[in-house]
């Protein structure tokens, strides 16, 4: 109990500490990550409404009374929207440039969100449908029209809040601390709604019957209104990607979806995905017992939501412990084979008198597994530092555009499956009342009161659920056995794209973070490159240890430091042993210059350069000839710079079509990033001045673009030499490391001293403030 309370009172102290500067080799203080997380909360208390056409849907299908067959077209038509929406959104992801970030950006939309969905709610839905004979269609309209707006602009301030995680910092470790953190916090807002909308059924409902506008006015109205304080996350938050700033750069949309097409991270989870139609065939099988067999109270039912939910809690707190300890892939597939056993267990129970009490048992231990919020973050980000690490670039809206796009076909075609399921078990879609065990079930009376209904096919249709989701389970398990990126391989690549980062940067403005973090990677690479891996001791010795004698308060102290050693060795054996892992794979990369490949691949990019930004693409045919002649290797990054090598150099032959486009003469001016630097800087205080920044934003982006584009092959040649002249002259690079660390450190304890310079002030005020009350009062 004691080392508990020396436990906590430590992590108090330390959030203390940090709250407004981060812990030493980390970026973020506690205080912006607790601002993220309390925007997220909000932002999930928010954003519950949605109009939306799935089959079974509560508010189109069983309140408004829109068919299986009507929702299925409506749900297709808002399927090939989304095609068209994509490439705007990739697009928009991958080359938006604002002073507020990235994401963050997003988050701005915040209110118009608000107001969107309270429009949504209000709109006369019912009125539209009984006023004349063609009001059914109308409100359909109406519905597909305010849901596209609303759920469109609603999806921004969620894609800006949830991909914050993955631009507020670079460190992969401290990144999987924060995902932690934040969920624990965030997922109060889960806890709140799941104690929330019960109650609000009992309050505002007859019998237990949600279905009706009454309630989802009533209960949704008031969450809506807390949208705006998502914006405590826009002002709290900073982000921080490595990315070179000198770089002139433009992915091209098939070089985007070229790119993540070869991305295998992707696919494995996008498997993973599009199989939830099998494994979430089951629905939500607590809440159907709960408002067609009616095992419990709504409000009974939301509190034992509420505390199953909270196992969840655990499970995320836990999570940055179980990937050091086992790694992602580990996880993914223990948690995968566990959900089989727990959809399985179901059966035992869900048609007997202990239906509440084991649903409640069994989705606690489901919540309790399922870590899909912090692990599934991890991963994804793990899958986009991968992409920037073999191709250079940092891709985002091309993962979502792709996504989008096979998961809409095959969701187009498995969406199809489940209505299937339900026609042949007896539910067609239009008539609810099958579902509903009792016939007029009235609140005062027992159940075994209760007329059955004798047309009930709710139990044999959630069987064949059951059964359904029990194979999507097993065939989750296994696209994971396929992960290949371990806990150090993803370090190793951070730190190869951090010193891509200052040697590309060299002569640029760079940040001191960012210069530190580069050089370090370098410092701890000679370090322990070449060294033998340690002999990692056997747990044994930590159990010997505390087999220790301990009759007096001496040798318990002497068998606590005993433990404390054994421990604290097997830790340092294991930090030895990865760094020198991640040595091997950064000193790969600083000498991948000197392998056959890298030779050959120098001369290919001296011939592109040769030519100038001018005249590159005048000896288009050598180029091309000497790209088809790169050697193939089994590494597999050698393999994957090839496939680039190729595809750039026959992107030359376009390069003059475009020349000769956008150029007179086809000669090419060379682009000065000053002049985007400039037309970003300018004031927009005023309206006037943020139309003129606009204007000159918009025609410095369009040249910016224009020369990107038509320069690829050059600019590309020409950071690959960039980069072996950089790696060559390392020492040079990293001369500064020691001055810029004492001066960043020098600031760091001048704002930290003139923080504390000022708690004390605010201390020593409150004192006498409650002094003079204490005077007054005598």
């Amino acid at each position: 109990m004691t080392e508990l309370i020396a436990k906590v009172t430590d992590t108090v102290k330390d959030v203390k500490t940090y709250w407004r500067q981060p812990r030493p080799g980390e970026y973020v203080p506690y205080k912006e990550v607790v601002t993220l997380s309390v925007g997220w909360m909000f932002l999930l208390m928010s954003i519950q409404w949605t109009i939306a056409f799935g089959v079974g849907n509560q508010f189109t299908g069983m309140t408004l009374g829109m068919n299986n067959n009507e929702l299925l077209i409506m749900n297709y038509v808002c399927t090939a929207i989304g095609y068209l929406t994509a490439p705007l959104n990739a697009y928009i992801i991958d080359n938006l440039r604002s002073k507020d970030g990235k994401y963050r950006v997003y988050i701005k939309l915040a209110v118009p969100s608000m107001l969107l969905t309270l429009a949504s709610l209000w709109l006369p839905y019912e009125q539209v449908r009984d006023g004349f004979k063609l009001g059914r269609y109308f409100m359909i309209i109406m519905l597909f029209l305010i849901g596209q707006i609303q759920g469109y602009v609603q999806s921004w301030v969620q894609t800006g809040i949830q991909n914050m995680i993955h631009v507020i910092t670079p460190n992969t470790q401290e990144r999987t601390k924060i995902m932690a953190i934040t969920s624990i916090i965030y997922s109060m807002g889960y806890s709140i709604n799941n104690l929330y909308y019960p109650i609000m059924v009992d309050i505002l409902c007859d019998n237990g019957d949600k279905y009706n506008m009454r309630y989802f006015r009533g209960a949704y109205t008031p969450v809506a209104l807390l949208m705006p304080f998502v914006l405590i996350a826009y002002f709290g938050t900073h982000e921080r990607l490595v990315l070179p700033k000198s770089r002139i750069t433009k992915m091209s949309f098939t070089g985007s979806l070229r790119a993540v097409a070869g991305n295998k991270i992707f696919w494995i989870r996008s498997a993973d995905g599009w199989n939830n139609f099998l494994e979430d065939a089951k629905g939500n099988i607590w809440e159907w017992m709960v408002y067609r067999a009616h095992i419990m109270k709504s409000s009974t039912y939301g509190l034992l939501n509420t505390i199953s939910y909270n196992a969840n809690f655990w499970g995320m707190l836990f999570s940055p412990w179980f990937i050091k300890k086992f790694g992602k892939k580990k996880i993914k597939i223990v948690k995968n084979i566990l959900q089989i056993f727990l959809i399985a267990s179901y059966f035992i129970f869900y048609k007997s008198p202990l239906a509440g009490i084991g649903m409640f048992i069994v989705y606690t231990l489901d919540r309790f597994v399922d870590t899909g919020n912090v692990i599934d973050s991890a991963i994804e980000a793990d899958m986009r530092d991968n992409q920037q690490y073999l191709i250079g670039e940092r891709i985002d809206g091309a993962f979502n555009l792709i996504s989008s796009y096979a998961g809409g076909a095959i969701g187009a075609v498995t969406g199809l499956f489940i209505p299937w399921v339900y026609r042949r078990k007896g539910f067609d879609g239009n008539d609810y009342s099958v579902l509903d065990v009792y016939e007029n079930y009235d609140e005062n009376l027992p159940l075994d009161q209760q007329k059955l209904n004798a047309n009930c096919v709710l139990f044999p249709l959630m069987d064949t659920l059951l059964k359904i989701s029990m194979v999507g389970a097993a065939i989750d398990v296994l696209p994971w056995f396929a992960y290949d990126i371990s806990e150090t391989g993803q370090k190793s690549m951070i730190r190869a794209i951090r010193i891509r980062t200052i040697v590309e940067d060299a002569s640029a403005d760079m940040d001191d973070s960012a210069y530190i973090d580069g050089c370090e990677a370098i410092i701890k690479a000679r370090k322990y490159a070449g060294k033998e891996k340690l002999a990692v001791p056997h747990r044994k010795t930590v159990t010997e240890a505390r087999r220790q004698k301990a009759d007096t308060d001496e040798e318990k102290k002497a068998r606590a430091e005993a433990v404390k050693a054994a421990k604290q060795a097997i830790e340092d054996a294991k930090i030895f042993n990865e760094e020198v892992e991640i040595a091997d794979f950064v000193m790969r990369e600083l000498n991948r210059f000197t392998t056959e490949f890298g030779k050959k691949q120098l001369e290919l990019c001296r011939a592109i350069v040769a030519g100038g930004p001018q005249h590159f693409y005048e000896n288009a045919e050598y180029i091309v000839a000497l790209a088809n002649e790169l050697p193939s290797s089994e590494i597999r990054e050698e393999r994957i710079w090839r496939r680039q090598e190729v595809r750039n150099a026959h992107q030359i032959l376009k390069s003059a079509s475009l020349a000769a486009k956008h150029y007179k003469n086809g000669n090419i001016i060379e682009y000065d990033p000053q002049k985007y630097e400039d037309a970003y800087n300018l004031p927009d205080e005023t309206k006037e001045q943020a139309k003129i920044r606009r204007k000159a934003m918009k025609q410095a982006n369009k040249e910016r673009n224009i020369y990107a584009l038509t320069a690829a092959p050059y600019l590309a040649a020409k950071r690959t030499l960039e980069l072996y002249e950089g790696y060559n002259d390392i020492d040079s690079i990293i001369s500064d490391y020691d001055d810029v660390v004492s001066t960043r450190n020098a600031r760091l304890q001048a704002e930290r001293e003139k923080d504390e310079a000022l708690a004390l002030e605010r201390k020593y005020d409150r004192e006498s403030k409650e002094a003079e009350k204490r005077l007054r009062k005598r």
